[in-house]
């Protein structure tokens, strides 16, 4: 039976916010397709995640493993490709993230089907899905036609709101892990230390400093005005490869695809893969001393002025508001 199926991501045993999104761009689809709406787990422990996931779908496809706790791109698309024989589907999305830049490409080429990656737009031309994407550095916006099934696409985050949607009373459906004889053995995982701040990935708020804050011993601004609104740390390119700030906090193309209700960038010049980057940002504040920076061209509101002044009074005036 034809269907809209979403792959989904759990953090903490629930689904995360970009798979909401998905799941958004999803049921339009469904909608006019007049397909059923269907998702899917695959990992260690899904029965959470799982549950919840089959109040807002018709069917929840599982794989579960204990194999699957330490990921590799070969388990990942061999797992979703058992999926899709299941399933069925049209349509399958994905939430873009590192992992499924990886598998979901080696899904399609398993699966010879079509796959548009980090998508902003999703319709139907007929039945044939249309995608919408940034390219060339995020300056212009590409539209592809995906033909034969399933077409694919993963969604980037923020590009699609999260709307209520009606109980569907779902069931779950367990697929059998498959038999794989992986080239790739994981043999060890570090996680990155955290400091308690926000996750720049899921952050509302985003602080974020580029090459015009002038070096590492002016970066304390920086942190200290995330710090007192409870923001996220994020740095363009430039900063990260001087090495101010490890890489984990770039924002852009070759870093993370940010959505934030607030980006307040400052000392940041608007290069457009910054830009792009920030594309899904609801609210833009930008402090610059240059008036002709690009990055005034995307802000909501613009500071032209020394940081070092503008910054902390902006972050005081945010205090008293919050009171």
């Amino acid at each position: 039976m034809a269907s809209v199926l979403v792959f989904a991501d759990a953090s903490g045993g629930k689904p995360t916010e970009d798979t909401y999104c998905a799941l958004a761009a999803a049921r339009e689809l469904a909608g006019a397709l007049d397909e059923p709406l269907l998702s899917a787990l695959i990992g260690a422990e899904t029965t959470s995640a799982a549950e919840q996931l089959k109040r807002t779908t018709e069917r929840v496809y599982v794989v579960e493993d204990a194999a699957y706790r330490r990921y590799t791109s070969e388990s990942f698309a061999a797992a979703a490709a058992a999926i899709i024989d299941a399933a069925r589907p049209s349509v399958v999305l994905f939430t873009h993230t590192l992992q499924t830049r990886e598998w979901a490409p080696r899904l399609a080429a398993r699966l010879k089907a079509g796959l548009v990656p980090d998508c902003t737009g999703l319709r139907l031309d007929g039945r044939t899905l249309v995608a919408m994407k940034h390219v060339y550095g995020g300056s212009a916006i590409a539209t592809y036609a995906v033909h034969g099934a399933p077409a694919m696409a993963t969604v980037r985050a923020g590009a699609f709101q999260p709307a209520p949607s009606p109980e569907c009373g779902g069931e779950v459906v367990r697929v059998g892990a498959p038999t794989l004889e992986t080239r790739v053995t994981v043999l060890e995982e570090i996680v990155a230390a955290t400091d308690g701040a926000p996750r720049l990935k899921d952050a509302k708020v985003i602080v974020s400093g580029g090459r015009g804050v002038g070096g590492p011993d002016n970066w304390h601004y920086i942190e200290e005005a995330s710090s007192a609104i409870g923001a996220a740390v994020g740095c363009s390119r430039p900063v990260a490869d001087a090495g101010w700030v490890p890489s984990s906090h770039q924002v852009g193309l070759s870093g993370t695809s940010v959505s934030p209700d607030l980006y307040i960038a400052v000392g940041i010049s608007g290069a457009v893969q910054h830009l792009a980057g920030i594309a899904s940002a609801r609210t833009v504040v930008a402090i610059n001393s240059d008036p002709d920076a690009e990055i005034f061209n995307r802000a909501t509101y613009g500071v032209v002025g020394d940081f070092r002044e503008v910054l902390p009074a902006f972050v005081e005036r945010v205090r008293q508001l919050r009171g």
